[in-house]
């Protein structure tokens, strides 16, 4: 089988489709994965007007998206399908501090500017063991849209207590402070020449270059590391579909600020060698080696057991007409 494959689509699965194509075409000769991305709004365009054969966003598609979509698809329309989970952390730079707490209020109210210094009473509450310094908080943000925004605007916006209403799912509100046009690789330069800096990071970018901060879930602080979110996506909730397959994260059970990555492909192409192509693609990059591979890569965790069989057994239906 020989054949490439072209993806439009959001900067978060940018890593996961690249050791998913790697492990791809290992497996299958002659098969590749061209991906660009421009982001998940240009991704679903794209994907529509059948200049890329599939996209990959932070969400599932909606059940109208799907059976609306044209492009290189049938009438049968389009399949959307949990593939990764990539954990977001607040990314921090302050001098003699290796760790620290921050709740979702506390977290809130520093990116809207009403708390300032990183020792501030609030600040100090949830970090009683440390000296924090007397030095102001610089807030760095994407100004988006962005799969991250869209994950902290989640966990901001169901947090008791906390009011948090976007413009939209992945834009941050007009309030937050510190926003920039840079990409995320950039932004981690900013914060590196940035003291007293605070990042909002994908985890395989904050990786071990800087200090992720401890968020609380359900009463208790979580670091941002693979067990915890495993922990997390183990005891989170699958929800299958004829069209679709989604991932939630329990956020009782671990730590749970992540993007879910879908990969959205054609129920049916009108072309039937794409239907094998894409059918060999989803397969591979839900097996046990790609997924070790995003992992290992771009610190990308797998969905859940449940959601992986779910969603193979989905990609083995790509070409059935219905």
């Amino acid at each position: 089988m020989q054949g490439a494959l072209t993806g439009i689509g959001g900067q978060s699965a940018q890593g996961a489709v690249s050791a998913w194509s790697v492990s791809w075409s290992r497996e299958v000769k002659g098969a590749s994965v061209s991906y660009s991305p421009d982001g998940a709004g240009a991704g679903f365009k794209a994907f529509s007007d059948g200049q890329a054969h599939f996209t990959a966003s932070g969400n599932a598609l909606s059940d109208a998206d799907m059976a609306g979509i044209s492009g290189l698809c049938t009438s049968a329309g389009a399949l959307s399908i949990a593939a990764g989970v990539l954990p977001v952390g607040i990314a921090i730079k302050v001098d003699g501090i290796n760790g620290i707490v921050l709740d979702a209020a506390t977290l809130a109210a520093i990116l809207r500017g009403d708390i300032e210094q990183w020792n501030d009473p609030q600040i100090a509450a949830l970090n009683t063991e440390q000296i924090l310094p007397d030095d102001k908080i610089k807030v760095i943000a994407e100004e988006g849209p962005s799969e991250t925004t869209r994950a902290v605007n989640a966990y901001l916006a169901k947090s008791p207590g906390v009011s948090w209403s976007p413009p939209q799912p992945d834009r941050w509100p007009g309030d937050v402070k510190g926003l920039t046009g840079s990409q995320p690789r950039d932004l981690a330069n900013k914060l590196d020449d940035t003291e007293g800096g605070l990042a909002i990071l994908d985890g395989s970018i904050i990786g071990n270059r800087f200090v992720a901060a401890q968020l609380m879930f359900d009463g208790q602080a979580r670091k941002m590391d693979a067990a915890s979110v495993v922990n997390a996506v183990t005891a989170g909730e699958v929800t299958t579909t004829p069209r679709s397959v989604v991932q939630t994260l329990n956020n009782s059970a671990g730590y749970g600020l992540a993007t879910v990555i879908y990969v959205n492909v054609c129920q049916q192409y009108a072309e039937e060698p794409l239907n094998r192509l894409t059918r060999s693609f989803g397969e591979a990059l839900l097996g046990e080696k790609a997924q070790k591979d995003a992992n290992s890569y771009s610190f990308v965790m797998s969905p859940s057991k449940k959601a992986i069989s779910e969603g193979l057994a989905l990609v083995r239906t790509i070409g059935d007409a219905r």
